[in-house]
């Protein structure tokens, strides 16, 4: 079966998937439904084309338009749990990188995945204690600090080195776990100004972010955290539906431009969510 045949047949399962829950679920507003769905589609076109996004633009913007954080960051993390494997298999599928036990992305994959135990234990534990005001303020600068470094060091190279990873993974998952974003930023841009190819640093982040996604959402769970389901019902089909296309797209996009412009607009939304938090 090729790409398409599976692209196709996937997103219909998706499609069936989240028609059942919106029936099945009677509080869910079909027009906000459609608006998160519109949003998380359009977040994970970038995210999986380029490593960066998702998280890091949902949570301020869904913050901006009056959810609360705790309704926020475990819908996205367990959203993202299920886009991120996707992404690493089609990515796999169209060869922007090698999975394969032999292959050579897994190696750094699954460094970059243990190197988020630390930074998500503490990054969770933190956003359960935290006053609602201070985590708005918290994420504000985590996300204005991500997009600074996305622009300022995108052309910088520095030398690979596994503990390099390892940090960078544990401040990443710190992000990711207290905001729900911050994650891609970090570790795609990192990845690429050690040397590693552009496509294979996206792959490889869609990989290690889904295990820090599985970590962080476990945490919150057992810690008494909760899923909004009028919320992830739309968000996941979004972010599922829109895998394969941002996956295909990576091919012919510009990636330098493009990151520029991701650096940017989420220096601007981090921006914007820390003032409404200190208003």
């Amino acid at each position: 079966m090729n790409y398409r045949a599976k692209s196709s047949l996937w997103i219909g399962f998706v499609l069936a998937g989240a028609a059942v829950a919106v029936w099945a679920h009677d509080d869910l507003v079909l027009s906000r439904a459609i608006a998160v769905f519109t949003l998380c589609f359009a977040c994970e076109l970038i995210d999986s084309g380029l490593g960066m996004g998702y998280g890091t633009i949902i949570t301020p913007t869904l913050i901006l338009l009056g959810y609360e954080p705790s309704d926020i960051v475990p819908t996205v993390l367990l959203s993202e749990l299920l886009s991120g494997f996707t992404a690493a298999f089609f990515h796999h599928e169209i060869r922007n990188v090698d999975f394969r036990l032999s292959g050579r992305d897994l190696k750094p994959a699954a460094l970059l995945a243990g190197g988020s135990v630390v930074g998500a234990t503490v990054g969770v534990m933190l956003a359960l204690n935290l006053p609602k005001d201070t985590l708005r303020q918290v994420i504000g600068c985590i996300i204005l600090l991500s997009g600074f470094f996305v622009v300022v060091l995108a052309r910088r190279v520095v030398v690979y080195r596994n503990w390099k990873m390892l940090a960078l993974s544990g401040v990443a998952s710190f992000n990711k776990a207290v905001s729900g974003g911050g994650y891609g930023p970090l570790v795609t841009s990192g990845q690429i100004l050690t040397g590693v190819p552009g496509r294979s640093a996206v792959g490889i982040t869609s990989f290690a972010e889904a295990f820090t996604c599985l970590l962080a959402s476990a945490l919150f769970l057992i810690k008494g955290g909760y899923v909004n389901l009028t919320l992830f019902i739309p968000m996941c089909a979004g972010a599922l539906c829109s895998v394969p296309f941002s996956v295909f797209a990576i091919n012919k996009a510009n990636e330098d431009h493009l990151k520029i412009i991701i650096g940017v607009l989420t220096m601007v939304i981090g921006a914007a969510t820390l003032r409404s938090a200190l208003q």
